[in-house]
C-alpha cells in the first residue's frame, strides 16, 4: 500500500469515528420516574365506546372489530388495522387474532374515563389520579408519557406533547 492509500484509509477511519461520536451524542435521552403506588386499572379501563360498538382491549376478536369498523383497512400484511376515519390503529395477536392494543390518534374516541386527544395533564390526573409512571424526554420537558397501570403490557398511556394529549395507547394482554 502506498502513502496516498494509507492516508485515505486513515482519513476514512477518522471520519467514521467522528460520525459515530456525533450520532451517539444525539440519541434521545429519557428519564423514567415511577410512582410510589401503581394505579390499579379495572376491566372497564380497557373498554372503548366507538359509537358503533364497544372495543374490548385484550378480548375483542378480529371479526368483532371488523363489525365495528367494516370499512377499515389492514396496513400491509400485518396485524394492524386502521379505522376508516383514521381515528385509531388496532393491533392484534398473530395467532389468536385478539385485539391487544389501541392507539387513539383522533379526538372522536375517548377512554372509558372520558379523556380525549387535546386534554390537559390536570384533566387526566383528575380522572386517573397522580400515581403514574412518567417517561420524560430530557431534551424537551413538554414531551412525556404518563403511564397508568402495573406494567407496560396492561396500561393506559397518555403521550403528552406541548402540555396536551397527542395520543392515547391502551394495551392489555390476552386473557
Amino acid at each position: 500500500m502506498n502513502k496516498k492509500e494509507y492516508f485515505i484509509v486513515i482519513g476514512l477511519v477518522i471520519l467514521a469515528i467522528i460520525l459515530a461520536v456525533n450520532v451517539s451524542s444525539r440519541h434521545l435521552r429519557i428519564e423514567i420516574t415511577y410512582p410510589e403506588h401503581d394505579t390499579i386499572l379495572s376491566e372497564e379501563d380497557y373498554l372503548i365506546d366507538t359509537g358503533n360498538g364497544i372495543l374490548k382491549v385484550g378480548q375483542s376478536s378480529w371479526e368483532e372489530v371488523q363489525q365495528i369498523y367494516p370499512r377499515g383497512k389492514t396496513l400491509g400484511m400485518s396485524t394492524i388495522y386502521q379505522s376508516e376515519d383514521k381515528q385509531c390503529l388496532l393491533t392484534f395477536t398473530k395467532k389468536e387474532n385478539v385485539l391487544t392494543m389501541v392507539h387513539i390518534d383522533g379526538n372522536k374516541l375517548a377512554t372509558s374515563r372520558g379523556i380525549k386527544k387535546g386534554y390537559s395533564t390536570a384533566q387526566i390526573e383528575n380522572k386517573y389520579g397522580k400515581d403514574y409512571t412518567i417517561v420524560k424526554n430530557l431534551a424537551n420537558s413538554k414531551d412525556f408519557d404518563m403511564v397508568y397501570g402495573i406494567n407496560r403490557e396492561n396500561s393506559v398511556t397518555f403521550q403528552i406533547r406541548n402540555d396536551k394529549v397527542e395520543r392515547i395507547v391502551i394495551q392489555k394482554e390476552v386473557i
